[in-house]
């Protein structure tokens, strides 16, 4: 089976979301696909949203469960059959029995869950023994390579961080602190969302405006224009290239 690149990631990316996704998704799917070999048997996605992350990944009806609370895109995955099932709950107990999931994908969920080790209990007891948590989680770093800090301070970054729903930002060690207190040892980590590429991220959520209101009136993001190949390659530089104070980190986690 041929690996999908960081190049096909960015033009998935550019195909069908807004901007500001190009610099950050691509790098984490890179990951996902580099370490989908822990995904084994039953494999359940907490967080899943409209499951177009997993769907560039993983392809429709692969993955077993797609997991979410009712206020997200969860409709939009089961319209386009991404999942095997889908299911909803309330943002703590997880409607499953007790060692049930061989493994279990999150991407970029945890920091915006309020009470997340209530929900590492939770996604501990439906894991099998020996079984994998793979996710990726921002970090309080973000925080400091935003580049509204400079001029207007920290009410900028709480408003930012509040606008994204951030609200657990730990750094990198207490988010391995938390995740070995609560039946977790950490298999393999790995850095990324560079310094330069956040800041690409945060100027491109106030230039992608006209997405949002695009997805409002259309439920799509994008119109789907192609773009340069000029354009993808200066994504994939800046990604390849920019390696100091990572904003967000990648995690493969076994139960003990």
């Amino acid at each position: 089976m041929q690996v999908k690149t960081l190049d096909y990631f960015i033009q998935e990316n550019l195909k069908s979301r807004p901007y500001f996704f190009s610099f950050i998704r691509p790098q984490e799917a890179v990951l996902f696909e580099k370490y989908k070999r822990y995904c084994k048997k039953i494999i359940l996605d907490f967080g899943c949203g409209d499951g177009f992350f997993a769907e560039t990944i993983f392809g429709k009806n692969t993955i077993d469960i797609g997991l979410d609370v009712p206020s997200s895109r969860m409709e939009m995955a089961r319209k386009n059959n991404v999942y095997k099932k889908i299911i909803s709950y309330e943002g703590i107990y997880i409607p499953l029995e007790s060692s049930s999931v061989h493994s279990i994908i999150s991407n970029c969920v945890f920091e915006h869950i309020p009470h997340i080790e209530m929900s590492l209990v939770e996604m501990n007891r439906i894991l099998k023994p020996g079984g994998h948590l793979i996710t990726s989680v921002m970090c309080s770093t973000w925080s400091e390579n935003l580049n509204g800090k400079k001029f207007l301070g920290l009410p900028y970054v709480r408003w930012f961080n509040k606008m994204q729903e951030h609200n657990s930002l730990l750094s990198k060690k207490q988010w391995m602190e938390l995740f070995e207190k609560n039946g977790f040892e950490i298999v393999k980590d790995e850095d990324y969302l560079y310094e330069r590429a956040s800041k690409m991220v945060e100027i491109n959520h106030f230039l992608s405006l006209p997405s949002l209101i695009l997805h409002a009136l259309t439920g799509k993001w994008t119109f789907g224009s192609p773009h340069s190949k000029v354009e993808m390659k200066s994504i994939h530089t800046l990604i390849g290239s920019d390696k100091k104070n990572p904003s967000a980190c990648f995690f493969v986690l076994r139960k003990k």
